[in-house]
């Protein structure tokens, strides 16, 4: 009772220092920058990058990864500790937020006189936010009582706060955010997204994947990351990027055999099907569940870089993708790399986690769906991957108008926007 009390207490003292923070005055030339789990990466992070280079406004990270401090002040970036009294000040004197997921990639309590830019981390198949109404989520946005509401308005704080801007880049994307949201139209600008941009404009950027580069990604200067390594794409035929959706009705387990992977694999045979084939294998599960990749990439031709911030570097040297209900898959759209979906848990997932958006049953066909390993296997054959693009790349073309519409390029999109607030 006495924990309950303290929480409470703390809850609404957080509430009353955000309602405060609202006093404080704004420099409209500041603009700041987070990103989830304390990472340096997707949209905010190739926002900061194009803008940190271009010296459009003053860019600043703000994280609790000392880590990542200490990188990218070795490569010259301005970057704070969240809780420091330089992060605080300038959480509190910064005109605009820029944030991939909630205002608490920057900071949740001093945020609440800013100008709130949700950049968002992927255009969405599974319901989000508000629309959720199953899983273990829909109690966060979907209480079943006043009480619960009032709960979760102390306790799902950062949650509840409207952004002021999210970037669309089609009217169906426009419905989506809309109703997840529950933005009106002025609140949405029409573009795309920093982190398909930013190679697409600056493709001598691009990484190779090189062993010593993986999780080092973190370079925000035009000279990139230090590499001492040689590339290891050269000596395979093919290589096979996996990056699977967060099953946010798993609950991590500490041990590899409880993991929902260990049953989907043969790590084993996989491994002995890679080296046979000369591919190689890269491992990439969701941020939330990347603790759980450590002791599933331990066999040759395969590597885990689940602790990489983001993929979009590396993405041109890609042959596949195998996902099931990531919206990386729509990324990957415009640069016809092509698709396979590796389904094992489907009739799980779809039962106990999030419910999937309705367009999605209306996306054309884009790659063959494996819902068993063994069906898995046959599909990644050398032969079998090459004859994807050809065979689905009039899909690909629809899909990409329906998703991506005809969207324009994010940074001058939004360094428009930014121009007309300071007016």
């Amino acid at each position: 009772m006495q924990n309950s009390a303290l929480q409470w207490a703390k809850a609404a003292t957080r509430k009353l220092i955000y309602k405060l923070s609202a006093l404080a005055p704004r420099n409209a030339n500041k603009a700041l920058f987070g990103s989830y789990k304390e990472l340096f990466s997707d949209n905010s992070k190739y926002l900061y990058k194009h803008w940190q280079q271009s010296q459009f406004i003053r860019c600043i990270w703000i994280t609790a990864n000392k880590d990542i401090i200490k990188q990218l002040q070795g490569d010259g970036c301005e970057v704070y500790y969240r809780w420091s009294i330089q992060g605080a000040y300038h959480a509190l004197t910064a005109k605009y937020y820029f944030y991939n997921s909630y205002i608490g990639d920057i900071n949740q309590w001093l945020a609440k006189g800013a100008v709130k830019v949700n950049l968002w981390h992927g255009l969405p198949m599974k319901k989000i936010e508000f629309d959720i109404t199953s899983g273990p989520m829909a109690k966060v946005f979907n209480p079943t009582s006043r009480f619960q509401t009032f709960m979760q308005s102390m306790h799902a704080h950062q949650q509840r706060i409207k952004p002021d801007l999210m970037l669309s880049p089609s009217p169906l994307v426009d419905k989506l955010f809309n109703s997840a949201f529950r933005l009106k139209s002025s609140n949405l600008l029409r573009c795309g997204y920093p982190r398909t941009d930013y190679y697409r404009l600056t493709p001598h950027q691009a990484q190779s994947i090189k062993t010593g580069v993986l999780l080092k990604n973190v370079k925000c200067s035009e000279r990139g990351a230090e590499i001492e390594s040689e590339s290891i794409r050269q000596g395979y035929q093919q290589v096979i990027l996996y990056a699977p959706s967060w099953r946010d009705a798993f609950e991590s387990k500490r041990f590899e055999d409880e993991t929902p992977y260990t049953a989907a694999f043969n790590w084993q045979a996989l491994s002995e099907h890679l080296q046979k084939n000369n591919q190689l294998f890269l491992l990439r599960l969701h941020p939330n569940e990347a603790e759980l990749g450590n002791n599933l990439a331990t066999l040759p031709n395969i590597l885990n870089i689940s602790a990489m911030e983001d993929v979009y570097g590396i993405l041109h040297e890609v042959d596949l993708l195998v996902t099931d209900y990531s919206s990386l898959f729509i990324d990957v759209l415009p640069l016809n790399i092509p698709i396979c979906f590796y389904r094992f848990d489907k009739a799980q997932y779809q039962q106990n986690c999030r419910e999937m958006y309705e367009y999605s049953s209306s996306i054309p066909t884009l790659g063959p769906e494996c819902l068993t390993f063994n069906e898995l296997l046959l599909q990644i054959e050398p032969a079998s991957v090459n004859a994807l693009t050809n065979k689905y790349s009039a899909n690909y073309q629809t899909a990409n108008k329906m998703l991506w519409g005809d969207e324009t390029e994010s940074f001058s999109a939004l360094e428009e926007w930014v121009q007309a607030k300071t007016v």
